[in-house]
């Protein structure tokens, strides 16, 4: 049996239990594989999938804005229709599936190992990708709670995985910084207070403390207590573990871009500042060059 790397493509359908296609928008497929109705997926073999066998593990990799790898299964064999090319089957590990959904692999990391992502890829004659994946899916969480456990914060794949109302995949302003912060390597954790959900993320001494503001508050007014909010946050933190030297950073991530002057007021007082772009984010100028002369040092 081999390990397979199979890219996402316009001709790639996602099937429920029912087998009804799944809208291809990786929001909605990760409310699916969520729900447990995500059952398998139907993939055109051409290239080096050529030799892609039943029974083959499958890594299904997203390159859309660059999620990574988001789910896996046993490649299963699927009559021929007429007039289609040829396709395999992959049939979904549910409860695998469900945590790399939730908490993808980000490409960026198979980057390191693989590049080129386009046509599929053999991974177990790739012993060092293979060996990332696999130890993304096991060995991730582990280091995820070690680094937050102090801090009192359960992980972001912990708490997500839950589900329920109001479950942290599904926030419009939070979910989309995640896999973010996971391509540049820091462990992220979901924090609650006076029943809001933010954002912890710690790499070594550097905390990120993320706080939304949602797309309708946009007053100055809303901003400035949200500004408060967060600097209250990170003075408790430093002060409750002192002994672990953190070096703290409160970030506002925004449902629109605010007005110059709050982001010119935040920037002053040290904030990181972001808002949505298509299904990533922006940061502004002075933020961006924060991130890259003292946070986003790997």
């Amino acid at each position: 049996m081999a390990d397979w790397l199979v890219p996402v493509s316009n001709r790639t359908r996602f099937v429920d239990r029912s087998g009804k296609a799944i809208t291809p928008r990786f929001e909605v497929v990760r409310s699916a594989a969520l729900d447990g109705k995500l059952a398998s997926v139907v993939t055109e073999v051409r290239g080096a999938l050529a030799d892609l066998r039943t029974g083959d593990l499958v890594w299904i990799f997203w390159p859309d804005h660059d999620v990574g790898v988001m789910a896996m299964g046993r490649a299963r064999p699927r009559p021929a229709r007429k007039s289609e090319l040829p396709s395999i089957g992959v049939e979904l590990d549910r409860a695998r599936t469900r945590a790399l959904a939730v908490d993808p692999m980000p490409a960026a990391l198979v980057r390191r190992w693989l590049s080129d992502l386009r046509g599929g890829s053999r991974l177990d004659v790739h012993p060092r990708a293979l060996e990332a994946v696999r130890a993304w899916e096991h060995e991730r969480a582990e280091r995820d709670e070690a680094a937050l456990q102090p801090l009192g914060v359960p992980t972001w794949r912990d708490r997500a995985l839950r589900g329920g109302k109001g479950r942290p995949a599904d926030d419009p302003l939070l979910a989309p910084l995640v896999p973010f912060l996971r391509s540049q390597t820091f462990a992220v954790g979901v924090d609650h207070r006076a029943g809001t959900t933010r954002l912890v993320a710690r790499r070594v001494r550097d905390v990120l403390l993320i706080h939304s503001v949602d797309a309708a508050e946009r007053s100055r007014d809303e901003a400035l207590f949200a500004f408060g909010v967060a600097r209250e946050h990170r003075w408790s933190l430093e002060r409750a573990h002192a002994d672990l030297r953190l070096r703290a950073w409160a970030w506002l991530a925004f449902g629109r871009r605010p007005a110059p002057t709050v982001v010119a007021f935040l920037e002053d007082e040290g904030v990181l500042v972001t808002w949505p772009l298509a299904r990533g984010i922006e940061m502004s100028d002075r933020s961006k060059q924060r991130w890259y002369q003292e946070v986003g040092l790997g």
